[in-house]
């Protein structure tokens, strides 16, 4: 029984250290793909694209020792809710993985090379974007619910702000005339990737919370978070 619970302690340290290692390794994805978009880095948007397949692996990897220690063990809550939460957190970085590989194709895809560099609010975003994972994947690591919180009122409210900002500039560029609206539709899809990263860093937070906590907030309003402190 000794070894037994040995065993199974290591593999819950494994979890973590993979879960880990797969927060860090997409948020370089990000902060690689805004760095190739800024300066039109074709060749190191390729790399990222390539890169991508280890994100998938760690997500295989790591969903794969979930169902291992859920058939083999029975988990206390708190282990469970480790599990479950490592589930639903790989699930997230696997789809944030996919949108810095989205972020790296319109660096193909802009055959003009035009800079992007000169359009802040998108670099501003992919910034902000970039600290809500960081702070997120912190926040699990740390099991440390005031982190979380941070990323899913402060920061999920500034991010907001920049994306509304943003989305009101390029709509009004793309009311003056024609010659704009190929560059500035590619703009917006940017955009709209920087907010569905955002999304899923909310995500992250809100399952760290359910699992040090053991409370659902992912259906709650903001009232109802605050409320909830």
């Amino acid at each position: 029984m000794e070894h037994t619970n040995k065993r199974y302690g290591q593999e819950l340290s494994d979890l973590r250290a993979k879960l880990i290692q797969m927060g860090e390794l997409v948020v370089a994805q990000i902060d690689g793909a805004m760095r190739s978009l800024s300066e039109h880095d074709v060749n190191a948007a390729r790399v990222i694209i390539e890169r991508d397949t280890n994100v998938n692996r760690l997500d295989i990897e790591i969903e794969d020792l979930c169902l291992r220690l859920l058939a083999l063990h029975q988990p206390a809550a708190s282990d469970l809710r480790l599990i479950t939460a490592a589930m639903k957190i790989s699930t997230e970085l696997e789809r944030i993985g996919d949108r810095a590989v989205g972020i790296c194709e319109a660096v193909h895809d802009d055959g003009q090379g035009d800079s992007i560099a000169a359009h802040a609010e998108i670099l501003r975003m992919g910034s902000l974007a970039s600290a809500m994972l960081r702070d997120s994947m912190t926040a699990f690591s740390g099991a440390n619910t005031s982190t979380a919180r941070r990323v899913l009122e402060e920061e999920d409210r500034e991010f907001d702000s920049l994306y509304s900002k943003a989305f009101v500039r390029l709509l009004t560029s793309m009311e003056r005339g024609p010659e704009s609206i190929a560059h500035d539709t590619r703009l917006a899809v940017l955009a709209k990737e920087l907010n569905e990263i955002c999304g899923h860093a909310t995500n992250i937070a809100e399952v760290v919370m359910f699992m040090v906590d053991g409370r659902e907030i992912m259906h709650m309003d903001m009232h109802e978070r605050r409320a909830s402190k």
